[in-house]
């Protein structure tokens, strides 16, 4: 199960760069384009919320691309105790991808969400191990399963 859900993720995230990258440059285009052109129907305004958008997700961009390598360098054979980094947890209120900031996504048949390692779930689950509770925002816990 590990393995699909680190080849699911990484898949996804490749995913969100290429919408970001593709997002981009249809803006450089349209604003280039209009910056050349003299037409009144692109405002100064408008121009510079298109550079905006576009710096915007040029700062995406370079958070997703470190994530999606991140899952490649997890060994999926490797099965943790506990929660850590590169830990697959199931628990009785979600399922988790500790490693990576990623929206959910589906992976061996469930819904999985990817949290960073800074995320205060992730620090409420470090070291909690299988059939272990944790308080997390006041709201009980129970581990699963931690591969």
């Amino acid at each position: 199960m590990k393995g699909a859900v680190l080849r699911a993720a990484a898949a996804r995230l490749h995913v969100t760069a290429n919408e970001l990258r593709s997002r981009i440059e249809e803006l450089k285009a349209v604003t280039i384009g209009d910056e050349n052109a003299e037409s009144t129907s692109q405002t100064e305004h408008t121009h510079g919320g298109d550079v905006g958008l576009m710096n915007s997700l040029g700062k995406q961009l370079e958070r997703v691309l470190p994530d999606a390598e991140r899952p490649a360098g997890v060994p999926a054979d490797e099965l943790p105790d506990s929660v850590q980094f590169g830990a697959v947890v199931r628990t009785d209120q979600r399922d988790l991808l500790v490693g990576v900031s990623l929206e959910e996504f589906e992976a061996a048949g469930r819904s999985f969400l990817g949290v960073t390692p800074k995320a205060p779930l992730v620090h409420a689950l470090l070291g909690v191990r299988k059939g272990e509770v944790a308080l997390v925002n006041g709201v009980e816990c129970a581990i699963q399963e931690v591969c």
